[in-house]
């Protein structure tokens, strides 16, 4: 009895060991946020603790589309999921790459690490977003020309096709005036337009530094920023200053020779007559 009672908490002891030996699986999207038709890199790191590798699987969803298994030949192994296109050649046992990115493969993605012997699975998972930029920076419109108090300043910014659409606002003389989240107004193929319309009354505020600067930020994410920047017509222009007082010390009286010559001769026969 007693033996087996060791025997028992032997195999227990293993058990929490090779249970223990797999620690900190964690995937890394390099980069999270990938544009339309590049690459990603999946990283998958881990400690085993000196625990022999069984396999490593990555996952799109509840899809298994790469195998490594060390004690196989080959060691690697790429299953047919739509969408997915793996480089087997830049692909191991610790990484996947990813080409030709598309639409559908925003979503999550997981590492699933297992050991030998009682196999001994951590795994990890992160969301990929994809996403298609604008072609072309933003660009502003405006309503009119000359602005002066009392006036409403009507303008459009607009940013070309995008997905997700582009976040805009308005800064007039570096304040924000308006803001909005993704409106999209029109698509085109798969990614859409966004538009931002102002409607802002000016006063006497607003003509503090007595011009306008109009700026449209076009926003996606954390990986794209883009601006258009126009300078208004304003009423309220700063003037030049003008001269109010004639600087007499500063003014020269300039005679050309033959004119000095003329005054002499003239005063001198004026002398000699006397």
């Amino acid at each position: 009895m007693r033996k087996s009672y060791s025997v028992l908490c032997h195999f227990v002891l293993i058990f929490f060991k090779v249970a223990s030996s797999l620690k900190d699986v964690t995937l890394i999207l390099d980069p999270e946020v990938v544009q339309r038709y590049h690459h990603c890199t999946l990283r998958c790191t881990y400690n085993d603790e000196g625990a022999d590798l069984y396999t490593v699987k990555f996952f799109r969803g509840i899809h298994e589309f790469y195998r490594f298994t060390p004690s196989e030949s080959p060691n690697t192994k790429v299953f047919p999921v739509p969408g997915i296109n793996v480089d087997i050649n830049n692909s191991s046992s610790t990484q996947v790459v990813l080409r030709n990115i598309d639409f559908q493969l925003s979503g999550n993605f997981t590492c699933e690490v297992t050991t030998d012997f009682l196999f001994s699975t951590g795994m990890d998972t992160k969301t990929m977003t994809v996403v298609e930029l604008p072609k072309h920076p933003p660009t502003i419109s405006v309503g009119r020309g000359l602005l002066d108090y009392g006036l409403t300043l009507h303008a459009n910014c607009s940013s070309p096709p995008s997905r997700p659409p582009a976040t805009l606002k308005f800064l007039l003389n570096n304040m924000t005036v308006a803001r909005t989240e993704p409106i999209p107004v029109s698509k085109f193929k798969d990614a859409q337009w966004s538009d931002l319309i102002l409607d802002l009354p000016l006063s006497e505020f607003h003509f503090s530094r007595g011009r306008l600067f109009l700026v449209c930020v076009a926003e996606i994410l954390d990986i794209y920023k883009e601006v258009a920047e126009l300078r208004l017509d304003s009423a309220r222009e700063p003037v030049p200053e003008r001269v109010s007082a004639l600087n007499v010390a500063a003014c020269k009286i300039t005679l050309h020779p033959s004119l000095f010559s003329f005054v002499l001769l003239s005063f001198l026969r004026i002398v000699l007559r006397e």
